[in-house]
C-alpha cells in the first residue's frame, strides 16, 4: 500500500517501545498521517509527554497484561517495538523479561482482541550472530552471540510458532538502524570525529546499516501489505558498507581527514580484557570491552531480496546523505562540539608544522 493510500485510511494502531529511537520515529509517521496511536509506556513522565501529543499512553510493564489490554484498546495493528538493548551490566533475566515474556504476553492479549488484525513484531538480523562476508537471508539458522541477541531470537521462535497455529503476524529484523534521535552510536561517532578511531586488524569489516526514515517505511509496509502476514523480512541498506567507509562517511560529513591506519588485534584483545574487568558501572566508558571487540571485527550482512521482491521495499538513503542528516541532529542536540573542537585543534596544529 502506498503512502497515500495509508493517510487516507489509517488504522488504529498500538505500539510497544514507543519512547525508543525506532517508536519514536514510528510515533512521529503515524501522528503525520493522521493514525490513531495508541501506546504502552513504563513511566508517568512518558506517558505525559505523549498525551500531550495526542497519543493514547497507558503506563505499564510489558509483562503486565492488563496494562497491555487497556493500551492495545481498539488497534488492529500492533507495533512490537519494545527491547533492551545490550549494555554490559545488565542482568540475563532483564532481558528474558523484557523479549520472551513481554512477547508471550503481548501474543496472549492480542488473541483475546476481536479487532486485532495484525502483530508486526520488531527482531533484529543479530538473531544471526557472525554471517561473515556473505549474505544472509531469513532462512538462515540463528546463531546469537550474546544474551540480547539470544533472548531476541527466543522472542521471534514464540512469534514464528504463534504464526504457525494461524496468528496473523510479520517479523521485521532491521539491520544497523542510524539516523536523527540515535545516541546507540555517539560514542563511535565522537571517536571518529576526534580522530581516535581505527578499524581493528587489516581485513576488511562489513555491516549493514539502514537509515531511520527507511527502516520507518519499512515498519509500516509491515503493517499494511496483506503479503507480509507469515512471514519474515530483513530490512537493510541497499548494499553493506565496510567499517572503514562508515567511519570514512562520518568524518567526511563532519568535514575532517578521517584517521589512516589500523589498530593490531592482538592490542585490542588485551584492551578488551581489561575493559571487561572495570566495574559495571564503569565498563561502558571502556574504549573497548569483549563486545564491542566483536562487532568491530566480525562482518555481518544480510540478504534483503526478499523484502524487495514481495513486499517492494528497498531503502532510499544512501550513506553519504544518513551521515549528513546524522551529524547535523548530533550538531543540533550539542553532542559534537568537544569532539569537533578536539578535531579542528589536532588539524590546525599538523597544517602549522
Amino acid at each position: 500500500m502506498s503512502a497515500s493510500a495509508r493517510a487516507a485510511h489509517p488504522p488504529a494502531v498500538m505500539i510497544t517501545g514507543a519512547t525508543g529511537f525506532l517508536g519514536g520515529n514510528l510515533v512521529r509517521r503515524l501522528l503525520a498521517q493522521g493514525a490513531s496511536v495508541r501506546v504502552l509506556v513504563r513511566r508517568a513522565d512518558q506517558a505525559r509527554e505523549l498525551r500531550a501529543r495526542g497519543v493514547a499512553a497507558i503506563q505499564g510493564e510489558i509483562t503486565d497484561r492488563a496494562a497491555l489490554s487497556e493500551a492495545l484498546g481498539g488497534a488492529a495493528v500492533v507495533y512490537h517495538l519494545a527491547g533492551r538493548l545490550f549494555v554490559p551490566g545488565v542482568s540475563a533475566e532483564e532481558y528474558r523479561r523484557t523479549h520472551i515474556a513481554g512477547t508471550r504476553a503481548l501474543l496472549e492479549v492480542c488473541a483475546q482482541s476481536a479487532d486485532f488484525k495484525r502483530l508486526v513484531h520488531c527482531s533484529t538480523t543479530g538473531v544471526l550472530g557472525v554471517t561473515g562476508d556473505q549474505p544472509a537471508s531469513e532462512a538462515a539458522p540463528m546463531r546469537p552471540t550474546n544474551v540480547y541477541e539470544a533472548t531476541k531470537g527466543r522472542a521471534e521462535l514464540e512469534v514464528t510458532r504463534a504464526m504457525t497455529a494461524g496468528f496473523p503476524a510479520v517479523i521485521a529484523r532491521p539491520g544497523l538502524v542510524y539516523g536523527p534521535g540515535d545516541l546507540h552510536l555517539l560514542a563511535f561517532v565522537q571517536a571518529i570525529l576526534r580522530r581516535r578511531f581505527r578499524p581493528i586488524g587489516d581485513q576488511p569489516v562489513w555491516l549493514h546499516p539502514i537509515f531511520i526514515d527507511d527502516m520507518t517505511e519499512a515498519l509500516l509496509c509491515c503493517g499494511d501489505a496483506p503479503e507480509a502476514v507469515g512471514q519474515c523480512f530483513h530490512f537493510a541498506g541497499t548494499q553493506p558498507v565496510t567499517l572503514s567507509d562508515l567511519a570514512r562517511a562520518i568524518a567526511l560529513a563532519a568535514g575532517i581527514k578521517p584517521a589512516s591506519g589500523y589498530i593490531p588485534l592482538s592490542g585490542a584483545r588485551l584492551a578488551a580484557w581489561l575493559g571487561d574487568r572495570l566495574p559495571a558501572g564503569l565498563r561502558e566508558s571502556a574504549p573497548l570491552t569483549t563486545s564491542r571487540l566483536e562487532f568491530l571485527t566480525h562482518s555481518r550482512v544480510y540478504d534483503v531480496s526478499k523484502a524487495r521482491r514481495e513486499l517492494g521495499f528497498a531503502a532510499k538513503t544512501d550513506l553519504t546523505t544518513g551521515a549528513r542528516l546524522t551529524l547535523a541532529w548530533y550538531s543540533s542536540h550539542g553532542y559534537l562540539a568537544p569532539a569537533l573542537a578536539s578535531a579542528r585543534s589536532e588539524a590546525c596544529e599538523f597544517a602549522t608544522t
